[in-house]
């Protein structure tokens, strides 16, 4: 049985700058750094959020999370902050991901949810 939750996505997928910062990157025991970095181009993530409750907007406004999600994304690649770049503004993360807003989450997982 499908369930509808209260949450709204938003998803990511890296573009261009943030998969050339990506390749800049090489730990020294990683000898297959351009082959992984070919792979960041098929990476999507999906981030869960509280939809938009003052009813503005159909999904959560972006400003509440890309910092968050930004960051995410950065330490899922490499989690040395001082390599990360220094502007983290909405405007940068813009540039670095492409971003999709959905506002209708359905759970299809059995047995995820006891109905009475």
């Amino acid at each position: 049985m499908e369930r509808w939750i209260n949450r709204a996505a938003i998803v990511v997928r890296p573009a261009r700058p943030y998969l050339e910062w990506a390749s800049r990157l090489k730990d020294d025991s990683d000898d297959d750094a351009a082959e992984q970095t070919k792979e960041l181009e098929k990476h999507v993530a999906v981030y869960l959020v509280a939809e938009d409750l003052s009813g503005k907007e159909e999904t959560a406004p972006l400003e509440q999370y890309f910092k968050q999600i930004f960051e995410a994304e950065l330490s899922a690649w490499w989690t040395d902050e001082n390599d990360w770049p220094q502007e983290r503004t909405l405007s940068t993360f813009q540039e670095w991901f492409e971003v999709a807003r959905e506002s209708v989450v359905t759970d299809l997982a059995p047995g995820s949810i006891k109905h009475a």
